[in-house]
């Protein structure tokens, strides 16, 4: 098969050394895999507490694309975008999306919403179908978002930020860093990751909210990613975040396909859980989130269905599904 110069750089660039531990820290992951903060062996199957993962499997297209001709939907569109709406299945898009990641000479791609609450990022979804499978989980369980310094180095504009892991280790002071900072490091270190592009675009629905987009590589250092490998992940990231935010829902759902405004998968549940009946508390107890995190983004509804309390946000709710009835809806969300 014939390599793309980005997959060539990035194996020409993969003998050098690999990962390595900083501080005191666990064995390996080759003879063991990664540990949660108890000892326990992690899964891919392990959910992180708070943050809504979902997969190729759980995504639908939005109703106006199903509508649309096939021969119409490629207008306009990046050539990914395209692809990924004529494929039939869950299965031929990951297929195609694997292909053209491993083609930028890339091994993991990361897409997930951010929110910014007193001054802090908190993550809200996270579509992992092509995150590191035992990472994933373990970076949002130990809560390693408030101690990654890509989150703070990234410029706050949509340029790309290019790192390894000699990055990481010299922005998180090494060895002279907390244990917990430490722990993270090391870590970080056995999950095999070892360079990548990262790169946030804003939301067009509010100005404290953002997408986080990742492409990460098992390579020692991040001279292999070049103008030219960097272009592809830039067009890369982008045309997934146009499939994911434009012309996909993130769940199959009854009503997360309803044509609601935008909203992130989290911000359905919640509304989904309101409509319901459901009290604060009670949505907070069943999506395992804190009551400021609800409050925060019933806040967030309110305002993009113009509503001033509850009752309005919800009529609104339902009014928005167009041809669905009262009873459709409530039957639905039962």
């Amino acid at each position: 098969m014939e390599l793309t110069a980005g997959e060539e750089r990035r194996r020409a660039t993969a003998s050098g050394p690999q990962s390595r531990h900083v501080g005191a820290g666990s064995p390996g992951s080759e003879a063991r895999g990664l540990l949660d903060a108890h000892g326990v062996p992690l899964t891919p199957d392990d959910s992180p507490p708070g943050v809504l993962l979902y997969t190729e499997a759980d995504l639908v297209l939005l109703e106006q694309e199903q509508r649309q001709p096939q021969e119409q939907r490629r207008v306009g569109l990046p050539s990914l975008v395209g692809d990924l709406l004529e494929l039939g299945s869950a299965a031929d898009r990951e297929r195609r999306v694997r292909a053209m990641l491993h083609a930028t000479g890339f091994e993991w791609f990361a897409y997930g919403t951010v929110s910014t609450q007193r001054g802090r990022g908190q993550p809200q979804s996270f579509f992992s179908t092509y995150s590191n499978p035992v990472w994933t989980p373990h970076y949002f369980r130990e809560r390693y978002y408030e101690l990654d310094p890509r989150h703070q180095d990234a410029p706050r504009s949509s340029l790309p930020l290019v790192w390894d892991l000699d990055d990481i280790i010299a922005n998180s002071r090494g060895k002279q860093a907390p244990p917990r900072t430490r722990r993270f490091l090391s870590d970080f270190c056995d999950s095999g990751i070892a360079s990548g592009v990262f790169f946030r675009v804003a939301s067009p629905y509010s100005p404290n909210e953002r997408t986080v987009i990742s492409l990460m590589s098992s390579v020692r250092h991040r001279g292999w990613i070049d103008d030219g490998v960097l272009g592809q992940a830039l067009t890369f990231g982008l045309s997934m975040h146009e499939f994911l935010s434009r012309h996909a829902s993130g769940s199959s759902d009854p009503v997360t396909s309803l044509p609601w405004p935008a909203l992130s998968p989290l911000q359905r549940e919640i509304l989904e859980c309101l409509i319901g009946g459901k009290s604060d508390k009670q949505i907070a107890d069943r999506l395992k989130l804190s009551a400021h995190t609800v409050d925060y983004h019933l806040r967030q509804l309110r305002r993009r269905f113009s509503a001033r309390n509850r009752v309005q946000l919800v009529n609104a709710a339902i009014d928005a599904t167009m041809g669905h009835s009262f009873h459709d809806t409530l039957g639905a969300l039962r």
